[in-house]
């Protein structure tokens, strides 16, 4: 009979190091906030090449969008597996064994296998039999390598019993357990050695991986980009966000760019038609290491990528690769367990939690290695996104998670009686932290925005034609349906004017401020916002927009966390004109090539990838353009509604109270009206809100 007992370590036994665990994270959190911040999140943008439709933009981390060489149709990978130990029902003699077996003294098995024929960029491991639960410490694994005539020294292959789907799982109920992939990379044999503190466990085996070799290849980008990507973060991996609470809590409610991933498919995924992903909430995230070596070149990754696909599926038993995203040491992000990056997809990666999180693993051994910057970023890139989409904020210290309590970002040894993600790793949860949360403020502060009343939705401002006067519009629901709920008037007037802005909080102060263009000389004027609908005196900032027609605010296009404009000088490109707070602009730079029409309707981030997107009219028909950062626009598509008909067409981007829309004012009766999007690329049936004939000038 197997010493080893068929249960999971008690659930209490896990609890209680959990709660050690938090209580010495916590401590190192605070050592982190009182830690000064040595640097800072920056972002260089490049102007765009003669001809160029879209603006590129470069960061230091500059390898996740460089293109790499990756297959471009599905790679088969092969394992075989070699048995150091009968399987309990094998018949003796019908088994070959590849390996010898020594009992020791102390009562354990030394097993040893034969050296093992490898083929490929090989990944290897060890597992046995299921519901064989060797506990952690009662058992050891070490791999070695031969090239040539030389063998390499014994290099340990780490096991963890909570490394997995849960064991009471569709998923779970027929895995075998065993030590995490190791990658031998290009070597001619491997050989395994095996101590075990009892008898050694029922059909040990020993699988080596050959990721297969891709029938073609083609150099690429990341396949599932936003465009938002890498450009959140610059490698400086030690900042830390303000301590703001109103901030940061409201950070949580505001969707953060997606930062560009590598799709399955760019690593050469096999993809299993009948797997079926299993959905679950998220509520944190964990941090892992794959274990791996450290020394992999970029173009290894797809391969290791299959190698460990092929070890957790077809010798583990998975339903698919354990991790939901997986990162390189050159900060490229990789999509892991299929199912949609944007969905709660349960994974196979913290045992007694995978309903209620998601993982991202790092490709190398961050117990003996440090990671680089660039893998720093990405863990904060991607954490910061994804907990957005659910709602969370990534500086949140409590989330309920299952049955625990954890902080939204943690380490897997935060969950578990294991070393992982690595000391080295683990040491940076506290700067992840620190750049997730950082990455969702700036969602937060560079949004379109023009709240000046202070409720929940943006307002619309308006100026009386007879004395110049600006008016604010609070518009909400009422009833069910759109309304404006309050009139301000404000202490601004302005019948100099040619066009008002809602520009946001331009100068950083937390308030939401004004920009108005003199009608004289096309000078943007600043009017900084007091709260409750009240302004500072005016101020000239430097420059003007003679001569640029479709202008508009435009919220945060070059990933700053500061409001922009957008325009198109006469015979030229669409341009963006950077915000630098109270002291004007900075250099315009491209965003697309010539863009016909002759309004562009700012309306904030209508979809999930955290860049502001904006519509431009030609009078009649309407044209979507979704926001890239930095700086630049996709394709356009066209809406199936137009605007004909209307001289006011004012976007006020994702309203508080659910709904994205449009208000627009009829040029013949003076009525306005709100338009709200559908999910067709259209608006429904307008919604009369008010007339307002006496007013000439919206915003």
């Amino acid at each position: 009979m197997s010493p080893y007992p068929t249960e999971i370590p008690e659930h209490t036994r896990r609890s209680r190091f959990v709660t050690l665990c938090q209580q010495a994270l916590a401590l190192a959190v605070v050592v982190a906030v009182l830690t000064p911040a040595a640097r800072t999140v920056t972002m260089e943008v490049r102007p765009a090449e003669p001809g160029a439709t879209t603006l590129p933009g470069t960061v230091s981390l500059q390898a996740a969008t460089t293109p790499l060489t990756v297959p471009t149709a599905t790679v088969d990978p092969t394992v075989t597996s070699y048995s150091l130990t009968p399987s309990p029902s094998a018949v003796s003699g019908r088994v070959t064994l590849h390996g010898s077996v020594k009992e020791l003294a102390d009562g354990g098995d030394k097993v040893t296998s034969d050296a093992l024929p490898v083929e490929g960029y090989g990944t290897v491991g060890v597992t046995w039999a299921h519901g064989a639960a060797v506990p952690e410490d009662g058992i050891t694994v070490d791999v070695r390598t031969r090239t040539g005539d030389t063998w390499s020294g014994w290099t340990a292959a780490d096991y963890h019993d909570e490394h997995g789907p849960d064991p009471d799982s569709e998923e779970g109920q027929h895995t075998r357990p065993g030590t995490e992939p190791v990658l031998v990379g290009d070597v001619d044999q491997v050989q395994v050695r095996v101590e075990t503190a009892d008898v050694a466990p029922a059909d040990l085996q020993v699988a080596v991986i050959d990721p297969g070799t891709p029938s073609a290849t083609a150099k690429e980008g990341p396949a599932l980009s936003s465009g938002a990507g890498a450009a959140t973060t610059s490698g400086q991996a030690n900042a830390r966000p303000g301590t703001d609470g109103a901030i940061a809590m409201q950070a949580a409610t505001t969707g953060a760019p997606q930062p560009q991933i590598y799709s399955r498919a760019q690593w050469g995924a096999p993809e299993d038609p009948s797997y079926k992903p299993k959905y679950g909430t998220i509520s944190a995230g964990f941090v892992h290491h794959t274990v791996n070596a450290n020394d992999y070149r970029p173009e290894d990754v797809p391969a290791i990528l299959r190698g460990i696909w092929k070890y957790h599926v077809k010798t583990r038993g998975w339903s698919d690769i354990g991790y939901n995203f997986l990162v390189d040491r050159f900060g490229r992000i990789w999509e892991g367990r299929a199912g949609g990056i944007d969905k709660p997809v349960v994974g196979a990666h913290t045992l007694g939690y995978n309903d209620y999180s998601f993982a991202m693993s790092a490709i190398g051994n961050y117990e003996t290695a440090q990671p680089t910057p660039e893998m720093i970023n990405a863990y904060g890139a991607l954490f910061a996104w994804k907990l957005s989409l659910s709602g969370v904020d990534a500086a949140s210290m409590s989330q309920q998670v299952g049955k625990s309590r954890f902080a939204a970002i943690n380490g897997h040894r935060d969950a578990g009686k294991t070393a992982c993600p690595g000391k080295y790793l683990y040491a940076q949860i506290p700067a992840i932290r620190a750049l997730a949360a950082q990455i969702q403020q700036g969602a937060l502060l560079g949004q379109l925005n023009g709240n000046y009343i202070g409720s929940a939705n943006p307002d619309v401002v308006v100026r009386k034609a007879s004395t110049g006067r600006l008016f604010l519009h609070d518009l909400d629901r009422v009833g069910g349906r759109w309304a404006i709920a309050a009139t301000v008037k404000t202490n601004v007037y302005v019948p100099w004017a040619k066009q008002v802005l809602r520009v946001g909080d331009w100068d950083g102060d937390g308030l939401n401020d004004l920009i108005v263009i003199r009608k004289s000389d096309k000078a943007p004027v600043l009017f900084r916002g007091a709260g409750g609908g009240t302004f500072q005196p005016a101020q000239v900032l430097p420059g003007s927009f003679g001569g640029v027609k479709m202008l508009a605010a435009v919220g945060d296009m070059t990933g700053d966390k500061l409001p922009d404009l957008m325009g198109q000088p006469k015979g030229g490109q669409m341009q963006v004109y950077p915000g630098n707070g109270v002291n004007g602009f900075q250099a315009a730079v491209p965003a697309a090539g010539p863009v016909p029409g002759k309004r562009l309707v700012p309306v904030g981030r209508w979809n999930k990838d955290g860049s502001p997107d904006a519509l431009v009219s030609d009078g009649t028909a309407l044209s979507l353009y979704t926001g890239i950062l930095p700086g630049g626009w996709a394709a356009a598509k066209a809406m199936k509604s137009g605007v004909p008909g209307y001289d006011w067409v004012i976007g006020l981007g994702p309203m508080a109270s659910g709904g994205k829309v449009v208000v627009v004012r009829s040029k013949a009766t003076g009525a306005v009206y709100a338009l709200e999007k559908t999910k067709a690329k259209k608006f429904g049936s307008p919604i009369f809100l008010k007339k307002r004939k006496k007013f000439d000038l919206a915003g």
